[in-house]
């Protein structure tokens, strides 16, 4: 279960309450060697994996689905007091990474698993992680570092599954329920720790991954270049796919308003570059907007063009009479001169209503 907007304020903005415990370090970790599980010996970062098999390339639902049971396997195996299959993790990392780096259509099927409701940790680390890589990618990442991005992104909420069902359903927090919360990335590195010695430096970035640049995050408070870049990433990429996540008692945000509120605090919470790397990923209008064309058509941006950035790529999904289509239809604005976009802030809904319509 997700936390409510009322929680998240709590969390970023009150002091902790106590100390915390010796297992979180306030300096920063030092580099990690970069030793992926199941590598026998440290590769510098610079240095090129093994490509993948020369065969044919897999569906990105297909690279999907590896990366969200991969996820499901890190959570099953802390809940479990095991250890994750390391080398399918890598495995299926770089199968996403060689995905993202031939296209964004992996990023549209994240998309599309992005709005439905009761989706587990695990679904939210796999989407977390792709868009982590992508925004390493668009960093200059090498391939290794990317590898860790991912690694990093899959398992950095592990400590969520020990916070007390009650607390995630709070609606107001009290100060003890506030200071479990605060305390679940402590909790996160302790499970990764009894992965094993090899995945001893994800812990130390997954701990940090939800400090912010101007200190108001948890759980010691960090600020700017006292938080690792690896943990700097995977919280932008963590906020901006939580601000757009549906739960069962509200609808998502509108995704167009979960950018602007990450721009508009680009001097607090995150830094400026790895925002401005957001913006090019996601474009103008955000991958998960909603939007309305001057047809009266209503569709989901999939796909963004770095050339047109006002011209997207969109799964239509509500006909220009409202009513939901039983099988949705991609479109391509570049490829249609006649149509553009009157509002890029539809609420999500529209969907509900489009789908009673159709029923009619």
């Amino acid at each position: 279960m997700l936390l409510t907007s009322a929680q998240v304020r709590q969390l970023g903005h009150r002091p902790a309450v106590g100390a915390p415990p010796p297992t979180a370090s306030a300096s920063p970790p030092a580099e990690p060697p970069l030793v992926l599980p199941g590598e026998a010996e440290p590769v510098a970062a610079e240095g090129a994996l093994e490509s993948l098999p020369a065969d044919s390339p897999p569906s990105e639902r297909a690279v999907y689905g590896r990366l969200a049971a991969a996820a499901a396997s890190v959570f099953a195996a802390a809940a479990g007091g095991t250890s994750p299959d390391e080398r399918e993790l890598v495995e299926a990392l770089r199968a996403s990474l060689a995905a993202l780096r031939g296209g964004e259509e992996l990023l549209a099927e994240t998309v599309r698993q992005h709005h439905k409701v009761g989706r587990s940790w695990p679904q939210r680390a796999a989407n977390t992680a792709v868009l982590a890589l992508r925004i390493g990618l668009e960093l200059d990442y090498e391939e290794r570092p990317c590898l860790a991005l991912g690694l990093c992104a899959l398992m950095h909420d592990l400590g969520m599954t020990r916070v007390p069902p009650e607390v995630l359903a709070s609606r107001r927090l009290t100060p003890v329920q506030l200071e479990a919360l605060r305390q679940h990335p402590v909790e996160s590195q302790r499970l990764i720790a009894g992965f094993g010695p090899s995945f001893a430096w994800v812990g130390r970035i997954a701990v940090q991954v939800h400090e912010r640049q101007d200190g108001s995050g948890y759980p010691l408070g960090l600020r700017g270049t006292q938080i690792h870049e690896m943990a700097r990433i995977v919280g932008l990429a963590d906020t901006y796919e939580a601000m757009a996540h549906p739960r069962a008692d509200r609808q998502a945000r509108v995704t167009y308003h979960a950018l602007k509120e990450i721009i508009d605090r680009r001097t607090t919470l995150f830094e400026p570059r790895l925002i401005k790397a957001l913006i090019h990923i996601v474009s103008i209008f955000p991958l998960g907007s909603l939007v309305k064309l001057n047809s009266g058509d209503v569709g989901r941006v999939i796909a963004t063009s770095r050339s047109h950035p006002t011209r997207p790529t969109l799964e239509v999904l509500l006909d220009s009479r409202g009513r939901r289509l039983e099988v949705p239809r991609r479109l391509n604005l570049e490829d249609e001169p006649m149509l553009y976009i009157v509002d890029p802030a539809i609420e999500e809904g529209v969907l509900e209503e489009g789908e009673e319509q159709r029923a009619r």
